[in-house]
């Protein structure tokens, strides 16, 4: 006699966005900052590395899509990297930034194929 033992489907996940707070940086000191940030903010202990398995579980797990926050997510050294990572994994991403000042490098991202850019004016 055979037995089959069937494996249950992967379960699906339920959170479909996530937010990556990637600094606490930012060339503004707003009173009102959801999480503190400003000129004096850091990166945080997170590497490069830390960041990429965050991203890679997530699209593993079913987000379809992260939001890069901050602080000013474009101050973080390795934001162009990480947006690119997320894109090329077939996250949809949007960034939140305050587009106070935005690199060269940071348009030609905002460019790409898969993903929204935001921000508040006040």
């Amino acid at each position: 006699m055979t037995v089959i033992v069937k494996t249950p489907p992967a379960r699906k996940a339920t959170t479909r966005l996530l937010w990556l707070d990637l600094t606490r940086k930012c060339q503004l000191a707003c009173g009102h900052c959801y999480n503190s940030s400003g000129p004096s903010g850091s990166h945080g202990t997170m590497t490069r590395e830390d960041w990429v398995g965050v991203l890679d579980q997530a699209a593993a797990y079913g987000v379809r899509r992260v939001q890069f926050i901050g602080g000013e997510p474009t101050m973080h050294p390795d934001f162009t990297a990480l947006v690119d990572h997320a894109l090329n994994v077939g996250l949809e991403v949007e960034v939140y930034s305050n587009l106070v000042h935005v690199s060269q490098e940071c348009w030609e991202i905002f460019r790409r194929k898969g993903l929204a850019l935001a921000t508040s004016y006040y």
